[in-house]
């Protein structure tokens, strides 16, 4: 897998290429995924009575926030990736150069801290235990996959380059800068 994201880095893509790997991804992500969410969460409450959480208003309104915070960080990250790094958040379009700016200044992987973040809120809204079940199970297939494919090809790309980023950011979240 690593060899295969090598090689797409390495590959130069058109401005037309970086867009519809964007929208690609934006319906995958922000469409497809949570429909399957919902759908499989909605299953699994009624084959195994997974229980739900109580309707309450203030518990729609986090997932209603959870799901704009998410969006705008994802939104953020893409800004960040197509203008700075000239690639996507997509690994069939990688950034080409190492975008350490914007939000990857607060987490090396800010997608996925938005994106998650847009589910929790949906499981939230939704008062579904079982998506939530899901989303904490996505989180660490995705944390594995950082760990195990993407940081070892992000360094055999970057070099010393992300070895130094990697001691400064830390991979999930910080609130604070750091500079150096």
């Amino acid at each position: 897998m690593k060899d295969f994201l090598l090689r797409r880095a390495q590959q130069q893509h058109s401005p037309t290429h970086r867009w519809l790997a964007l929208l690609g991804s934006a319906i995958l992500f922000w469409a497809i995924v949570p429909a399957f969410l919902l759908w499989l969460s909605g299953w699994l409450t009624a084959r195994f009575g997974v229980p739900s959480l109580p309707h309450s208003g203030w518990l729609m309104g986090l997932g209603l926030l959870l799901m704009a915070v998410g969006a705008l960080i994802d939104l953020w990250v893409i800004y960040y990736q197509h203008t700075e790094g000239q690639g996507t958040p997509s690994p069939f379009v990688p950034t080409q150069r190492l975008v350490q700016d914007g939000p990857f200044a607060y987490s090396r992987n800010p997608m996925y801290v938005g994106t998650l973040t847009i589910y929790t809120g949906l499981g939230l809204l939704t008062g579904s235990v079982a998506m939530l079940a899901l989303v904490a199970l996505g989180a660490l297939m995705v944390h594995s996959y950082v760990v195990l494919v993407e940081e070892p090809e992000l360094e055999a790309r970057f070099g010393e380059e992300y070895r130094a980023y990697k001691r400064r950011v830390p991979r999930w979240l910080s609130l604070r800068r750091k500079h150096g």
